[in-house]
């Protein structure tokens, strides 16, 4: 082929991959393959295209594939979240009664430190080494390098919380929990390694190991929870001891399955780009403080809530146990339903941005805010509206006033349902732009105004722990405007950008 219907060919695939939906933007080049002007930059699922006439077809159905990959992966997780979340929220029924209020708020206690040390070890590696494989470093590479880093990050993890078990507890204003502690340490390590595996298989765009592990978990902790709380008779401490024992080996269960889950698979794909740990460590830092901040949030609230409330109720650790136990193990179902959304979107999103195809990367961030909304809208109207019937199949055992808050707590989490939503998709479209410090930067201002807007409202008798909801839902849609404008901004900047220097290069062709 002559240099100069070459270039005829590739300024008509230029002029035509705004509608024809083309992954390979590239101006006209003499003697080079589209995959050839991208050679200094990794990407996934790459190919040798050549300038005929099929490779207009061949975007074109890759992109239609591309969006029904989308679709599938979200239903998937969705429905995995679902299940577990369903499964979570019937354990609640029978051990609220086995364990009690005070059992409960025992078993709530210990979270808020054992989600912080999971962010450390392992709550952003499935977000970073997904971002990773889609950009199109080597799978195995990603995956071993991974678990050299965050495997000794898991077991420093669980020495820790069990060492410090009785000084947590003391300082939480709970002794109770200090077995519970322990109990529940060896999860740190567990979850770390599980971790990696999934993030191995959504980068490879395969979500059931991930939706299956899930479903596991909860079976799993339900099965076991409530054969050692029964059979097993204690005190409040005890049983909550036991609860957290069956989190255990509930992930002891879910690793086995991702382990042979990665056996079966195929063979994983083989990349020359060269995966540093400077580089894992830059991608993976701040998708850590960001998911660090939402655990830091409830240990807050464990160090504040019942100090405060116990001034003017002596209902303060029944009503934690609730808002943190039974309220958000209600409200969590429609969140980790929208959670499939904001997993399935960011390899989707990266690939765009980083192959410059501004308007493909936008039309999937504005389907994925979009979907997000109405599910998480259609879901949380729900809860508003059965919120009495879901308290009295749900939480019979409670009394009265109990109950009624119950009811109330978890209508009104309506609000904190979209918010938190619509936060984590959020999150997850700008890592995939390339941006992860700004959504720590936005939730870290949002916590700020949760910080005071809570101390200064639990204060107040009337409020009690309808003060921790209301600063909740006041972080999140901070959050959520704060990461709407700035990815606005970014992508108007960037896409008008593109388009002018789009222009120049018609004008020289």
């Amino acid at each position: 082929m002559s240099e100069n219907n070459l270039d005829a060919k590739m300024s008509a695939l230029v002029r035509s991959q705004d509608k024809l939906g083309n992954y390979y933007k590239t101006p006209p080049l003499k003697n080079l393959s589209v995959e050839a002007a991208y050679a200094d930059k990794p990407h996934g699922n790459s190919r040798d295209l050549s300038m005929d006439n099929n490779t207009i077809k061949l975007a074109g159905k890759d992109n239609l594939k591309e969006k029904d990959g989308l679709i599938k992966g979200a239903s998937i997780l969705a429905i995995g979240g679902l299940l577990s979340k369903l499964f979570g929220a019937f354990y609640r029924i029978p051990l609220t009664t086995l364990l009690g209020a005070e059992g409960l708020a025992i078993y709530q206690t210990v979270f808020p430190i054992y989600c912080i040390l999971l962010t450390f070890s392992s709550t952003g590696v499935p977000t970073a080494i997904a971002k990773l494989i889609s950009g199109g470093y080597g799978e195995k590479m990603v995956l071993t390098k991974s678990l050299s880093v965050f495997l000794p990050l898991g077991f420093l993890g669980s020495l820790l919380m069990t060492f410090f078990s009785l000084p947590l507890a003391l300082l939480q204003g709970n002794v109770g929990a200090t077995l519970a502690y322990v109990a529940l340490a060896p999860s740190v390590l567990l979850v770390s390694a599980i971790s990696c595996l999934r993030g191995y298989f959504q980068g490879r765009l395969n979500m059931v190991p991930t939706a299956i592990s899930q479903i596991v978990e909860q079976s799993v902790k339900l099965a076991v929870g409530l054969v050692l709380c029964y059979f097993i008779k204690g005190s409040p401490a005890q049983l909550g001891a036991l609860a957290c024992l069956a989190v255990t080996a509930s992930e002891v269960v879910a690793l086995l399955y991702v382990l042979i889950a990665y056996k079966r698979a195929e063979k994983p794909r083989i990349s020359t780009y060269y995966l540093s740990f400077k580089r894992l460590i830059g991608i993976l830092l701040p998708i850590t403080i960001s998911t660090l901040l939402l655990p830091m949030a409830r240990a807050f609230d464990s160090f504040t809530i019942v100090n405060i409330l116990q001034d003017y109720t002596l209902h303060a650790s029944a009503l934690y146990g609730i808002y943190t136990g039974s309220v958000e193990s209600v409200s969590g179902v429609p969140v980790a339903i929208c959670y499939g959304i904001a997993v399935a979107v960011l390899p989707s999103i990266s690939k765009h941005y980083s192959l410059k195809n501004y308007s493909l990367a936008r039309e999937n961030l504005f389907k994925a805010f979009s979907l997000t909304l109405f599910t998480s809208s259609s879901l949380g109207l729900g809860l508003f509206i059965f919120a009495p019937f879901i308290t009295r199949t749900l939480f019979f055992k409670l009394s009265s006033y109990l109950a009624s808050v119950t009811s109330r707590l978890i209508a009104l989490s309506f609000f904190s349902v979209i918010g938190l939503s619509l936060v984590q998709t959020l999150t997850s479209c700008t890592v995939a732009i390339g941006k992860p410090y700004a959504p720590c930067l936005f939730l870290g201002f949002g916590l700020l105004i949760k910080f005071i807007l809570q101390i200064n409202l639990l204060k107040i008798p009337d409020l009690n722990i309808f003060a921790g909801l209301y600063s909740d839902i006041v972080c999140y849609f901070v959050a959520v405007f704060l990461n709407l404008l700035y990815i606005r901004t970014i992508l108007n900047k960037k896409g008008n950008s593109h388009e002018n220097n789009a222009d120049r290069r018609r004008l020289i062709a």
